[in-house]
């Protein structure tokens, strides 16, 4: 007997949609569909051309670009010191001054001896005129009176550096005495700079890099006292001998400061480009290497005409902060990629987002 399979009313819908449905996924349109891969999404930057040679990377303190050591002319006990270090100062203010009791009569002793010499040769000139006194004996006293007239111009200049003013406009740096104490002539006793002229970060490097560096050469600072900032600054000072306690030469670099807060003795670290531009290399960033060696590294270099990327072995020189310098150049205005590299092909056409 043959059995028959009645299809109700209303399973009837259902069974076609389950038929149109199995049709549609088996059309061509939809296998194209399926098979058809969105472009893979890619970071690319420029590259960039830059010096030949590896940057000199130095760490050093922040100093004044111009410092003065004060101190006093002659021996003597200090009286008063006005000023603590950071207090400003004007030009011309007195900072500090020694007790001068002693240069005091030093100075009146040097006048007295002077007017003594000035009688003495007015009387001398007297008698010459007389011809009581020979010319010789006019010439001598002439003579003391001379040096009786530089020991008191000798006394008065002491008398004036027993004081300290300021030199110029600027700021205390260091307090180096104290009241009450017996100082030396000479023995500095404040440390002021002058305003308005900048600062300096103060390095010693090794004479490997010591010769490879000229006034001028640009440099980047970066200092832990103001995180995720970078300052602009230009060498401004090489030195002639190295410093015998640790071998280094001594090099300055000039920076502006802007709005960015100061003080001497701050830690700053200096990467000092160099070549002056004789030489240019190719720089990418180091997430554009791939994989590799340093004498064979990977990386993609990005078509904007065919939208493709090409992969590319190239040797690197040296790393100077977050760029390669290459050994071989790139093409100008070449584009390599950044995200994304580590996952295309050679050939694989790519999308560039910003």
């Amino acid at each position: 007997m043959t059995k028959r399979f009645a299809v109700s009313s209303f399973e009837l819908p259902v069974v076609l949609l389950v038929m149109a449905a199995s049709l549609a996924a088996c059309s061509p349109a939809a296998t194209e569909s399926t098979e058809t891969a969105p472009l893979r999404a890619v970071r690319v930057a420029a590259v960039e051309s830059g010096p030949a040679q590896p940057p000199v990377v130095a760490t050093g303190v922040v100093a004044a670009a111009a410092e003065s050591r004060l101190a006093f002319k002659t021996a003597g006990v200090i009286r008063e010191i006005t000023v603590q270090a950071g207090d400003t100062v004007r030009a011309g203010e007195r900072l500090a001054r020694l007790e001068t009791t002693e240069i005091d009569a030093a100075v009146a002793q040097a006048r007295a001896a002077f007017d003594k010499a000035q009688r003495d040769l007015e009387r001398g000139r007297g008698l010459f005129a007389d011809d009581v006194l020979t010319q010789e004996q006019l010439d001598a006293l002439e003579t003391a009176a001379a040096v009786a007239r530089a020991q008191l111009d000798a006394a008065e200049y002491n008398r004036r550096y027993a004081e300290i003013v300021a030199p110029a406009d600027g700021r205390v740096l260091r307090r180096l005495a104290e009241p009450r104490e017996l100082v030396a002539p000479g023995q500095p006793i404040l440390e002021v700079s002058r305003g308005g002229d900048g600062w300096t970060l103060r390095l010693g490097v090794p004479d490997r890099d010591f010769v490879r560096l000229r006034d001028g050469d640009a440099a980047t600072l970066r200092f832990d006292a103001h995180p995720g900032r970078a300052f602009a600054g230009r060498v401004s000072l090489l030195g002639g001998a190295a410093d015998p306690r640790s071998g280094t030469f001594p090099v300055e670099i000039g920076f502006d400061a802007g709005d960015a807060r100061f003080a001497a003795g701050m830690i700053g670290r200096a990467e000092i480009a160099v070549g002056n531009g004789q030489a240019q290399l190719s720089y990418v960033p180091l997430s554009a290497l791939v994989e590799g060696s340093g004498e064979a590294m990977l990386l993609f270099v990005y078509d904007a005409d065919t939208g493709a990327v090409a992969g590319r072995r190239v040797p690197v020189a040296f790393v100077s902060g977050t760029r390669a310098a290459l050994a071989e150049p790139l093409p100008a205005g070449a584009q390599v990629v950044t995200d994304g590299a580590a996952y295309l092909r050679d050939g694989e056409a790519v999308r560039v987002v910003n």
